[in-house]
């Protein structure tokens, strides 16, 4: 007798923890010499034997994901047969136990393994089954906010999400074992055909030293693989706007600030007209899988296209650029592809070759908009055409191509092999300009109520105030990886190298027109303002003049555009020991590097060898999988993208300087203007200069760290149910970032050190906070006669050591499909507290890794310390569907989450001697209102956003007189609850605490609203 024994969907397993292949092991109870456990995949035939040891115990190891045949044998005689599913990264257990003394009397018998007890790690898996019935997204972000631990991303930032605390940029993603992580952000990634995911692994703790490269966690797929049986299907489906809620204004929060047009406060008013935005997507696609030679060679391919089209507004009630672009209509189509040919040379030898991608499009047409009648103009001003453009596009693609190899060298030796390379393009341009559009002037923006009455702030650079990519850019990661897996008894140990290089070329961006002049209005004309090294007194003493009642204009220029490059190494080992029959042991050790070269091509960052030990155990308390503990202990580190020469390593320039005016002529620009401050300046030293790679960063460098321990459980709490407990916390241990102080100024003075030829450093340098960090400084202006620096905390005023830590207990309960359904619920308390979020900073949307404002002065970090943007105190995810017929099925996925933190950021008002350095509005201090005093606002002193509760539903409809066929509706967002995302959090005007903005506390984007998909689907 067979019995097929399984795993919950959403367990996990230790025992091959590869990030694209699972593992199969057991025992067999009074094993008979000769006796022999064949493993055949059941898609392609393909088979795998392993010999029992001594004690009856055997695995076999490097599998790939699917379902498959377990057989005992002795000689020609077939004992008996289970059936498992392999999970990546998990192992399937199939135990064949002796009801008598010797081999031939075995009756095999098993049981449904609702636990995995050898699972250290924290992770849910989900297989392709399980994504088609639910109600989710088709992206890879929608699959990891199934899992507790996660929360949505700032919605400023073009992808990712945050993972147990992390910064949305500290996370990795693999597409079968190849990683496909945004080269230049870091912030998501490629991605494919959702139909083409055979299992997806969301690792939220615990991982062991395979895996790297990230503080967050590490999104895990494989790919779906043709078989011995042609299958194929095709599907479209529609989402039309009829049935889309409206989409919800944006109104003025009470700020008390006056409109000078109408001479009432903003509060309440009208901001931005999203009622009559638009949007419907079509989507249609295929796949096709089967044997081009039975047995040995197989072909998956899969393709699907997506379009996006939509209409709405393009700018608020007091933007400069109504006239141009304030309504916008658009088409984005993304096309995504898988081609795989997989080549079983043998049971021992496979082969896979591959190439996947998604590819994001944008054409958009720009039309005026006019606020009064709440009406668009009839005639397009231009065009733009945009391909994987954050901010643009909903997502930034990329293609791969790829070649792996797996090869079982022995019964106990594996060998498995990655080369591939992935690029992705960026391109950005614009035509079709109307008469009277200059994209070569400054752009013009009024800020707070710096609109004088009576004239015109129009600009006639329709691009006003955005920051422009190149017309083209591309970045490439190659990458190459060799793993080794050999069991020896009761250990398999299991070691690696990879290496990956990533490039960004032309990357970076400059301001639209050269520059933006930003109007004002201070509320004292005659009090003095600062302006980095600068005061001035905006008044002019002149009666009825736009000065003298406070009106006055800044300057602001802004590039950055410059190639680069980072490299990355690793090395691991790690080994796995069943130490008794109820005691797993994991051990590890990670070893990594990386490096960065700015455009000219110079090393600027180097850090080697930089060690992580990684220990996880599990328990099996009865030695029956029904109650497992667990945990581990280990170190992760996060390396830095190209993105950190862009604006570090690389040419930026970034300057203020702030004038008086008389008026505005026809372009938008002011006439009659007086210096109020002698030139421009720059708070952070960026002026153009070339940096000098000896300098820029610290040589003694340790990259951004965390320490991680977790304990648990897992209990079957029944033969359906099982319920999991798991304490994690995470402890930020060192970050990298950049500081923008006169700390080489400062030692050289007190060094007694002339600094007669040294031209500065031009821009910030790169530092581990809170350490020592040693620097070469070129004070004599020779590029040759270097001075060692070392800076300690004290040196730059930055005594405080960065902190993070994350805390978190999870509580799930999960009902693994049976009796007709499958359900998971997880309830997570948190906390996520520190005074840097990592290498982003959400509380201003900023994508600067591990170049964020966060670290640059000392007077930032004031009131710094608190609840961080990704904290949401309670989290509650649930999922699952239920077989209400043959024919009928319905599913629902629900997601509750706690407000993030609000902030006011502000001007300085602290006692830091040296002052605002000319970062403005930046601080953790807040006005008062007109009078200007400040007021200490320390990081989420300002309340909470509200809940952000989400529910959807399906119903999949299959016919049984037309087999194959599928008609489904997705419900998304049901109770159509818009709930703010994010809100604006900057207080009040630069320098000036007396102009209280009128955008502060006002959202900048809500969940989307209520949408009814309607797929159909044939399938063979």
């Amino acid at each position: 007798m067979a019995v097929a024994a399984g795993l919950a969907v959403a367990s996990s397993g230790v025992y091959a923890q590869s990030n694209a292949t699972g593992n199969v092991y057991g025992t067999v109870t009074a094993a008979a010499p000769g006796s022999v456990v064949v493993v055949e995949n059941l898609s392609t035939g393909a088979k795998r034997t392993a010999t029992p040891d001594a004690s009856g115990h055997y695995q076999l190891t490097a599998l790939p994901p699917g379902n498959y045949k377990v057989s005992l044998m002795k000689g020609d005689a077939l004992i008996g047969t289970q059936n498992v599913e392999v999970l990546i990264g998990a192992g399937a257990e199939a135990t064949f136990a002796s009801a008598g003394n010797t081999l031939e009397t075995v009756q095999v018998t098993g049981t449904r393994r609702l636990i995995d007890a050898q699972a250290t790690n924290s992770v849910s898996t989900f297989t392709a089954k399980q994504l088609a019935n639910l109600p989710i997204g088709q992206d890879l972000t929608s699959i990891i906010l199934l899992a507790p631990d996660t929360v949505k991303a700032d919605p400023r930032y073009a992808g990712g999400a945050s993972i147990g605390g992390g910064a949305p940029s500290e996370n990795s993603y693999y597409i079968d074992g190849f990683p496909v992580t945004n080269a230049l952000s870091q912030l998501g990634s490629i991605e494919l055909p959702f139909g083409a995911i055979s299992q997806a692994n969301v690792l939220t703790g615990g991982f062991g030293a395979e895996f790297g490269r990230s503080t967050g966690g590490v999104m895990n797929i494989v790919t779906k693989s043709g078989g011995n049986k042609w299958e194929g299907g095709a599907f479209a489906y529609m989402e039309p706007d009829a049935l889309r809620s409206t989409y919800s204004n944006i109104y003025y929060a009470n700020t008390g600030v006056i409109n000078s047009k109408t001479g009432k406060p903003f509060d309440g008013t009208l901001n931005t007209y999203n009622a009559a935005n638009t949007k419907s997507q079509y989507k249609y696609g295929g796949y096709l899988g089967g044997p081009i030679v039975q047995d040995k060679l197989f072909l998956f391919a899969a393709v699907d296209q997506t379009r996006d089209r939509e209409t709405g507004i393009g700018g608020t009630t007091n933007s400069s650029t109504l006239g141009l672009n304030g309504w916008t209509t658009s088409e984005t189509t993304n096309n995504r592809w898988l081609a795989k040919l997989d080549w079983q040379i043998n049971d021992d030898h496979r082969v896979t070759l591959m190439n996947f991608g998604d590819n994001y499009s944008t054409d958009a047409n720009y039309y005026s908009f006019n606020y009064a009648t709440l009406q668009p103009g009839t005639t397009s001003n231009y065009s733009g055409h945009y391909v994987n453009q954050p901010n643009v596009s909903p997502a930034v693609g990329g293609y791969a191509s790829l070649l792996r190899y797996t090869g079982n060298l022995t019964e106990n030796l594996v060998l498995t092999a990655v080369l591939g390379e992935a690029k992705s393009t960026h391109v950005q341009r614009y035509g079709n300009f109307a008469s009277g559009i200059n994209l070569n002037v400054p752009g013009s923006v009024v800020s707070g109520a710096g609109a004088a009455p009576g004239l015109n702030y129009n600009s006639p650079n329709p691009l006003t105030a955005q920051d422009l990519p190149t017309g083209f850019a591309q970045d490439t990661t190659k990458s190459g990886r060799l793993d080794v897996e050999w069991t020896l008894g009761s250990h398999t140990v299991r070691a690696g190298i990879d290496k990956v290089k990533l490039s960004s070329d032309s990357a970076g961006q400059v301001e639209a027109g050269g520059g933006t002049w930003s109007f004002r209005k201070t509320g004292k004309p005659t009090s003095t303002l600062t302006a980095g090294p600068y005061t001035f007194q905006v008044s002019d003493g002149v009666a009825g003049s736009l000065a003298s009642q406070g009106y006055y204009v800044r300057k602001h220029v802004f590039s950055d555009v410059t190639n680069a490059t980072s490299d990355q190494d690793a090395e691991y080992i790690e080994d796995k020991w069943q130490v008794t029959k109820k005691l797993f042991l994991q051990m590890g050790l990670r070893d990594e590097g990386f490096s960065g070269a700015s455009g000219a091509g110079a090393t600027y960052l180097k850090s080697k060898n930089f060690i992580s030990p990684r220990l996880a155990g599990a328990y099996d308390v009865y030695g029956d999988s029904g109650l497992t503990l667990k945990g581990s202990l280990g170190r992760y580190s996060i390396q830095t993208p190209t993105h950190l020469a862009v604006r570090g390593a690389g040419v930026s320039t970034l300057t203020y300087q702030y004038y008086r005016y008389t008026g505005i002529d026809a372009n938008g620009q002011p006439t009659g203007l007086t210096a109020l401050t002698p030139a421009p300046f720059s708070p952070d030293g960026e002026t153009g200069q070339v940096k000098d790679s000896l300098t820029y960063a610290a040589h003694d460098l340790k990259p951004s760290y965390q320490d991680e321990l977790r304990l648990g459980f897992d209990k079957a709490l029944s033969p359906t149910l099982v319920g999991s407990f798991m304490l994690t916390y995470r402890k930020l241990g060192a970050t990298l970032d950049d500081y923008c102080g006169t700390a080489f100024d400062n030692y050289a003075d007190a060094h007694h050190i002339d600094r007669t030829n040294y031209a500065g450093e031009g821009g910030c340098f790169l530092i581990n906070p809170g350490r020592n960090n040693t620097f070469l400084v070129d004070y004599a202006g020779t590029r040759s006669n270097y001075t060692t620096v070392t800076l300690t905390p004290q040196d730059i005023n930055f005594p405080e050591k960065p902190k993070r830590t994350f805390l978190a207990l999870d509580f799930s309960l999960e009902h693994p499909f049976s009796n007709g359904w499958y359900g998971k619920i997880t309830y997570t308390w948190s906390q996520n507290k520190g005074n840097t979020e990592g290498q982003t900073k959400s509380d201003i949307g900023q994508t600067d890794v591990s170049a964020t404002e966060t670290w640059d002065f000392p007077q930032l970090m004031e009131g710094a310390n608190g609840f961080l943007p990704n904290d949401r105190t309670h989290q509650i995810h649930a999922f699952g569907y239920f077989q209400v017929s043959p024919e009928l099925m319905v599913g629902g996925n629900m997601t509750a989450q706690s407000g993030r933190p609000k902030n006011c950021f502000g001007n300085y008002g602290g006692t830091n001697p040296d002052g605002d350095p000319g970062y403005g509005s930046a601080f953790f201090y807040c006005s008062t209102g007109t009078s200007g005093t400040l007021v200490f606002a320390p990081r989420g002193s300002q309340g909470r956003l509200p809940w952000d509760v989400n529910f959807d539903i399906n119903a999949v409809y299959r016919p049984a007189q037309f087999k194959g066929l599928s008609l489904r509706a997705d419900v998304f967002n049901v109770f159509n609850k818009q709930t703010v995302q994010a809100i604006n959090e900057t207080h009040e005007n630069d320098g000036d605490p007396t102009s209280l903005l009128s955008s502060y506390g006002m959202p900048i984007s809500y969940s989307a609203p209520r949408a009814v998909r309607f797929t159909a689907q044939y399938e063979f």
